[in-house]
């Protein structure tokens, strides 16, 4: 029985040390905590942005989308982008992550869709950039829509593409 028990310890160690572990790909650029008033810059779609800063502190609910039910992230992206700019975009992040154009991370501008692999699946999650590194999203069961920078140490690694919506 302790033998089973160490090993199994070693194996949750080895486990977490993966999951700390960074692929060395992209660039790390100096964590950002969100400020308490975060700045929406420009962008051709900043209205997204601002339309989906309103819910702000909305429950997170799996297949949510509207703010009486609350949000799973693209359920945020999808109301957001029909109230502001009259778009009706697909509804999982998968189907988003092939709608308007593909730009790089540097070329993100207010309104821009970042598309992050949380799952180890690509374009599983996905969030609103606002500008300065910050973006808005509904990020999992039990929490609320809120911002966060794609420089903190859990979201740098995980950032895999960005879209500009038309």
């Amino acid at each position: 029985m302790k033998k089973n028990l160490q090993k199994l310890t070693l194996i949750f160690l080895a486990l977490i040390l993966v999951a700390c572990g960074s692929t060395g790909s992209k660039k790390r650029v100096p964590y950002k905590k969100p400020p308490v008033n975060v700045t929406i810059g420009a962008g051709p779609n900043r209205a997204f942005a601002v339309e989906a800063m309103k819910y702000l502190g909305t429950p997170y609910y799996f297949g949510g989308s509207a703010p009486s039910e609350g949000f799973d992230c693209s359920g945020l992206i999808q109301y957001s982008a029909k109230r502001s700019l009259g778009l009706n975009l697909p509804r999982t992040t998968r189907q988003q992550s092939q709608f308007g154009e593909k730009i790089s991370v540097d070329e993100l501008k207010a309104g821009d869709i970042v598309f992050f692999n949380t799952t180890g699946q690509p374009n599983s999650h996905a969030g609103i950039y606002l500008g300065d590194t910050f973006f808005v999203h509904a990020p999992s069961s039990g929490g609320v829509v809120r911002v966060d920078s794609y420089t903190n140490p859990y979201w740098q690694p995980r950032i895999n593409s960005a879209r500009r919506i038309k």
